[in-house]
């Protein structure tokens, strides 16, 4: 008489995508402004995770060296990638959490005022520094569906997908011209666009082979 197989659970096995982990200050734009663009311009061959941390830059640091500690144990994480994602403002610890992060390894999209400037130069240049508000009543004039009071986030497909390139392109400028002006990372630039390239990056490398 045969003996019935036995059936037990496999072993968990780690998809072979790359993850890039990203702790962010906002809990509601930027985590949902990141799906949107992951549906649009990422791969299967890379898996953003958004970690909605909230508080202030100091504790959205904290919180991705926590997590770049747990891909330490990961034998598969060669290939990932930890981020900070906060805004300048008016934070008092905003140097003291961008030395730490800078510190432990962990990369930086960072947005001077707000995350919303991003937004903005999806629509046109922004050479003028701006204050939070204004810089989110801007984006609502210029994007409908987004509205900072109603909780409406920046995720217009179209946008994202038609003008993110020109985005690229304004905010490398942004970051260029604060240099030049003796104010690195000053009122408007943002670093958005290194997170996001970085996405777009692991889609053109599938397309290749690797």
């Amino acid at each position: 008489m045969r003996r019935a197989r036995r059936i037990g659970r496999r072993p968990a096995v780690r998809s072979p995508a790359a993850r890039i982990v990203v702790a962010t200050e906002g809990v509601l734009t930027e985590p949902e402004y990141l799906k949107v663009f992951s549906r649009v311009h990422g791969d299967r061959s890379v898996r953003v995770v958004s970690i909605r941390v909230g508080g202030d830059p100091r504790t959205v640091v904290e919180r991705a060296i926590e997590e770049s500690e747990k891909l330490k144990r990961d034998k598969l994480a060669s290939r990932d990638s930890v981020w900070a994602m906060f805004d300048r403002d008016i934070h008092k610890r905003f140097d003291e959490a961008r030395d730490l992060a800078r510190g432990n390894g962990i990369r930086l999209a960072i947005s001077n005022p707000c995350f919303e400037l991003w937004g903005i130069l999806h629509y046109q240049d922004q050479n003028a520094p701006l204050e939070r508000q204004e810089c989110q009543r801007q984006l609502g004039s210029l994007c409908p569906e987004y509205n900072a009071g109603a909780g409406k986030v920046f995720g217009n497909m179209e946008a994202i997908e038609r003008l993110y390139l020109a985005a690229v392109e304004r905010a490398s400028l942004s970051v260029k011209r604060r240099q030049e002006e003796g104010i690195p990372g000053g009122n408007p630039s943002t670093t958005v666009h290194l997170l996001t390239e970085l996405i777009r990056c692991f889609k053109r490398r599938a397309k290749r082979g690797w």
